[in-house]
Formats: C-alpha cells, sequence, structure tokens
C-alpha cells in the first residue's frame, strides 16, 4: 500500500507564540516524524485519511503539540510536510524580500538627487554578497617563540651595532682536572 502524501499550504502558526516556542514545536515534530519515518522504513503501512489531515491542521494552528502516543503517524507525516513547506515559504519570502530591496537600491542609485544616490550606492556595498563596505575589523596575531624573537633581535643587533658577538644563554662549564693547568692558575 502505497503512502500518499499532499500537504496544503497556507495554514499560519499561532501569533501568540515565541520564536523559541516555534523553533522547539518544530524540533519536536521533527523528531515526533524520524521516529514514524523509520516504522515506515520497517514495513509498516501508512495511509493519509482527511480526518488526519484535520488534526495536522489543528495542531499547527494551536499553540501546543500533543504527546506523539495521542497522534497517529499519519498525522505525523502530514504535519511535517505543512512544516516543511511553511519552512520553505519562509525562506521564499526573506529571499523575494532581499531581491526587492536590492532593486530598490538600484533604481535609486540612479536618481538625480546625489544625497539619494550616494546612500543607495553605500547600502549596496553593504550587501552582503557585494562587502564593500563592510564594517568588520580582521586582527592577525601571529604567534613566535622566544628563540625566534632573540634570533630576529641579534640581527638587528649585527646590522645597528657592528659585532655578532652573541652573549651565551648559560655560563661556561667549569674547568676539569685534565683540562686546569695549575701552573697557571698559580701563576709559576
Amino acid at each position: 500500500m502505497p503512502i500518499i502524501i499532499t500537504s496544503e499550504v497556507g495554514i499560519p502558526l499561532p501569533y501568540g507564540t515565541t520564536a523559541k516556542e516555534l523553533k522547539g514545536f518544530r524540533a519536536k515534530a521533527h523528531a515526533y516524524f524520524d521516529t514514524v519515518q523509520e516504522l515506515v522504513n520497517l514495513g509498516m503501512p501508512v495511509e493519509i485519511t482527511m480526518e488526519d489531515k484535520a488534526v495536522s491542521h489543528a495542531i499547527v494552528t494551536s499553540e501546543k503539540l500533543p504527546e506523539p502516543h495521542k497522534i497517529t503517524p499519519a498525522t505525523i507525516i502530514n504535519l511535517e510536510a505543512i512544516l516543511t513547506e511553511w519552512d520553505s515559504e519562509i525562506l521564499d519570502v526573506s529571499r523575494r524580500l532581499r531581491n526587492y530591496v536590492t532593486n530598490k537600491l538600484i533604481q535609486d542609485s540612479t536618481l538625480e538627487e546625489p544625497k539619494y544616490r550616494l546612500k543607495a550606492l553605500e547600502l549596496l556595498g553593504k550587501v552582503s554578497t557585494v562587502g564593500l563596505f563592510s564594517e568588520k575589523i580582521e586582527v592577525n596575531v601571529t604567534h613566535r617563540t622566544l628563540d625566534d624573537i632573540e634570533g630576529e633581535l641579534e640581527k638587528t643587533m649585527q646590522v645597528y651595532m657592528g659585532y655578532a658577538e652573541r652573549v651565551p644563554d648559560q655560563p661556561a662549564a667549569p674547568p676539569t682536572v685534565e683540562t686546569l693547568d695549575v701552573d697557571a692558575e698559580l701563576s709559576l
């Protein structure tokens, strides 16, 4: 038995919900759908009836998602289809709005009045895909070791001071008995 899913668009989510509540609603609905999808993959037949569609529409327009054991798998599948369509409509609306504003700014950039023309060009330059007037400052930090810094300092000293002596980092090792000249030490 094939699964026939038809989504209906134009079902708005309730106006009294916050963005956080909508995100939680969407996440729970998707989790429900993932569970049902696993059952469908295991061979459970699902057919969406008109009653399932009515319940899924009621869930979308309500402010609370029912417990998973209180709704049928077909209702969950239809609910996911409605919410997926709603998600794509939201993305499409923002894309159309961005294109509208960009096109309007392009039109305004040809106006006679210089201040309007310059403002439109400035705003076009700030569009994220253009990025001409981005107000982002990049700071590059280079980490160097102490030996690198000392080596660079030594080269600089050679250039300006004219000598290449290197101050030893550690004192010289004390002489051993074999290398010690007793007569020279005693000045004999």
